[in-house]
């Protein structure tokens, strides 16, 4: 009998059987209920956060997948009909390859962390080397972890190793006394030149600031209070979604949504010349008043994310469900314009965005969680929908690597990630086609709209 079965058996009956530490240890090479999704700035890698949402194991947990290897099949299969061992055609969806994520996930490329983890953001600190920036609900808490080109590490212990304490960020300056890190951490900004990384927190509205420089430890460096106004129906207030307008370039501009109120509120970042820790610097803010009811006011903002010159935001909307494009250029003042440009009707739930360029325009990819849908955007002129694609259960993350002209899905509530083809005049544009997980069936899942699955997502 195996030895969670025996336990299960025999501690039923006399209380006196405990789980050994490889029982309750999350799979190092398995989804389980994925949310963050990240690539790395060479397109080299993706890397994936499990939620462990379920709470069936001890530990959430990120892998680092090998994106070259996800090109040779999933190419292959569109060129040819290879199917490689370990993989298999989806009955369902005839044009897509199911295969095990295993064979992907890298040697050493497997870390574990704390539960409900919802984001992942990526510092690129040179010659091939990654830093992980992720927030954690459960605990909670803000990971970080180091790839050195060859493997995840966030501690001295060796092999799938939970993250040390100096690797899961608790404290403001790692001094309980000072403070200690607000409730529901949520979405992440990381910027390579400046070395630092933003949170923002889903619940209170707070917005942290970590700093991370280059080969030093990452630390707290300052907590800024809710901008926000609570929703005037719920009281509830929060942040949301966080980006950078020019990212890795000195003095970056940060935007900072809000589930609660229809303002997006700017930040820059100061770093005394005596090399203390940086501080957050309030700046400007304006409303979303052009989309939305007699007055506008739109309401429930979550992705965001700027075009590559840092002239257009993209910014993702609940309440009403939309796509809204600002120009942000800089204006006759040298200050961005943040006028609306655009707008289009979404899908309810919508939760994140990437946006890229394969050769011809900026395209919009957004995730729609009820739906299990992608919604493809066209944002130039008036911005139309270029396609709807289903994508899985529970479409959550999801991210994008220009130079191989993909978009990754990770899909809560199959613990699967999809592979979207994205290459101009691909007959298999906009679709599927390689899924990379075995799909867990419907019945296996909590129900993702009554708090349960949900709650670990962060949706």
């Amino acid at each position: 009998m195996r030895p969670a079965l025996f336990c299960a058996v025999v501690g039923a009956l006399a209380g006196a059987c405990t789980a050994s530490a490889a029982d309750v240890q999350p799979p190092s090479d398995q989804f389980v209920f994925p949310t963050g999704l990240a690539v790395a700035p060479d397109d080299s890698l993706l890397f994936v956060a499990n939620a462990n949402s379920e709470l069936r194991f001890d530990s959430g947990s990120v892998l680092a997948l090998d994106l070259a290897l996800v090109d040779q099949i999933a190419d292959a299969w569109t060129a040819s009909g290879a199917i490689p061992a370990h993989c298999n055609r989806d009955p369902d969806h005839t044009e897509s390859l199911i295969c095990d994520e295993a064979q992907f996930i890298k040697p050493n490329g497997a870390v574990r962390i704390g539960n409900f983890a919802t984001d992942i953001a990526v510092q690129d600190t040179g010659n091939g080397t990654f830093r992980l920036v992720v927030p954690v609900r459960g605990d909670p808490s803000i990971s970080w972890i180091d790839w050195d080109g060859s493997k995840l590490a966030c501690g001295t212990a060796q092999g799938f190793a939970l993250c040390d304490d100096a690797h899961r960020l608790s404290a403001i300056h790692d001094n309980p006394d000072v403070g200690l890190l607000p409730q529901e951490p949520f979405n992440a900004f990381v910027d390579a030149a400046g070395q630092y990384a933003v949170i923002t927190h889903l619940t209170t509205g707070t917005i942290t600031l970590l700093d991370s420089q280059i080969g030093k430890d990452v630390e707290i460096a300052d907590v800024g209070l809710s901008p926000f106004l609570p929703d005037q129906n719920t009281g509830l207030t929060g942040a949301t979604g966080v980006a950078g307008r020019t990212p890795n370039m000195p003095g970056d501009l940060i935007y900072v949504g809000s589930r609660s109120e229809s303002r997006i509120q700017m930040y820059t970042v100061g770093r005394p010349i005596n090399d203390a820790l940086p501080f957050l610097i309030p700046g400007n803010f304006f409303f979303l008043s052009a989309v939305g009811g007699n007055a506008g006011q739109s309401s429930d903002t979550r992705g965001m994310r700027f075009s590559q010159d840092g002239s257009r935001m993209y910014l993702v909307n609940r309440d009403p469900p939309s796509l809204q494009v600002y120009d942000t250029a800089p204006a006759a003042d040298g200050f961005p314009a943040n006028s609306l440009v655009a707008s289009a009707d979404i899908c309810r739930a919508a939760s994140t965005l990437t946006v890229m360029d394969t050769g011809d325009g900026d395209r919009a990819y957004l995730t729609c969680f009820q739906d299990g849908q992608m919604y493809v955007i066209d944002p130039r002129d008036n911005a139309t929908v270029d396609n709807i694609a289903v994508i899985g259960r529970g479409p959550y993350a999801i991210a994008s690597a220009p130079t191989r002209k993909k978009v990754y899905v990770s899909n809560f509530l199959e613990d699967t990630v999809s592979v979207v083809d994205a290459t101009p005049g691909s007959p298999t544009r906009n679709r599927v086609i390689l899924r990379l997980g075995q799909p867990k069936p419907a019945s296996e899942t909590t129900d993702g709209t009554s708090g349960g699955t949900t709650s670990g997502s962060g949706t």
